[in-house]
Formats: C-alpha cells, structure tokens, sequence
C-alpha cells in the first residue's frame, strides 16, 4: 500500500462508469429454464431477458458515450507516469547492457573494434535516454555481416530482457511496461537474426 497507494476517487467513479455491467445477469437469465417442472412455460422468462438486454444496451450506449464527458468533468490527466517509468526502465538495461560490453572489453584483446562500436551504440542510446524528455527515435542497428559484432549485439540485448525482469521482479515496473520494451528488444534481435541469414546468403 506504500508503494501503490489508493487511487483517487476520480479514478475509481471513471473505472466503475465504464465498466459493462449485465453480462452475467444476461446468462443466468439465457439459464432459466423453458418450463417448470410441471410443464408450463417458466414465469417471466421473456421479461427478464428483455431486462437484462435493456441494462446492457445502456451499459454500451448511454455510459460509453457519456465517458469521455465524465474524464472532462473529472479532470483527470495523463500523468506521465508510465512514459517516465519507461524511460528509468530503457535507461538501467542499457546501462546493464554497456556495463557487459565494457567488462567483455577488459577480458579480450579480439574484436575490439567491434566492441567499441557496439559500446558507442549504447553510449549513444543513454545519451538520447538522459537529455531527452521524451523516448527518442532508436537508431538502426549497425548491419555488418560480420558474425560475431552480430553475436555481440545478440549477448547484450539479453542482458537488456534479463536487466528488465529483474526490475520487474522488484516491482520497479509493471508488466505493461515490461512488454512495451521487450518487443523493442525482440525487434532488434530480429533484425540481427536477418542480417546473419542475409550475410550467410
């Protein structure tokens, strides 16, 4: 409750207004029966159905459209939060991700220039993270046909997803925001899987 307090009451009438109710209600009235036991036709059937289809029609129609005037007259906003939380969650895995390649940097004398590349990509990324108020545009991987730049970028995306679980394990994220960046990643990770299969054409 500390970290995720109780929401504002506007936020709790906007979420009951729209929520669809008489959907249950209209499957136990379709469960009702056709006829009693004794074979005559169940009592108000026809009136329940017909009520039930009447709360969900108003469910559907007057509270949808009445909604966008109910968040005017809340005033509720957009509060950025979950742009913010993108960009402290885009910011830890590259740094994650930039602290794997300088380490790999240390322990090998082999493919420095690529390294250094993809360590400039990732210093490039938290540049753009850090001076920029929103999540700015990523650049285009470097397309090499070299393998193993390739298998370099592939290593260090991982440390990226395993950087943001972790977060998300901790609660420093939700899962929404966990998905938006992950596909990002699974985007990149693509196009490197493309340009190995191109490179080896």
């Amino acid at each position: 409750r500390a970290r995720d307090p109780y929401p504002a009451w506007q936020h709790i009438a906007i979420i009951a207004w729209s929520g669809m109710r008489g959907v249950v209600s209209l499957a136990a009235a379709l469960a009702l029966p056709l006829s009693t036991a004794a074979g005559a036709p169940f009592p108000g059937r026809n009136e329940i159905i017909f009520l039930s289809f009447c709360v969900i029609l108003v469910t559907l129609v007057f509270q949808g459209l009445t909604l966008p005037l109910l968040v005017r007259v809340m005033g509720v906003v957009d509060d950025g939060e979950s742009h913010r939380e993108e960009r402290v969650a885009r910011r830890k895995a590259n740094e994650a991700a930039l602290a794997y390649v300088e380490a790999l940097a240390e322990k090998t004398s082999m493919h420095t220039d690529r390294i250094a590349r993809l360590r400039d990509e990732y210093r490039d990324r938290l540049s753009q993270l850090e001076y920029c108020s929103e999540l700015a545009t990523e650049p285009d991987p470097v397309k090499l046909p070299a393998s193993h730049f390739n298998h370099l970028v592939r290593e260090a995306l991982h440390v990226e997803r395993r950087a943001l679980i972790e977060l998300r394990n901790h609660h420093h994220i939700n899962d929404e925001t966990l998905r938006v960046i992950q596909r990002d990643i699974d985007l990149a990770e693509a196009r490197i899987i493309e340009a190995d299969i191109i490179g080896r054409a």
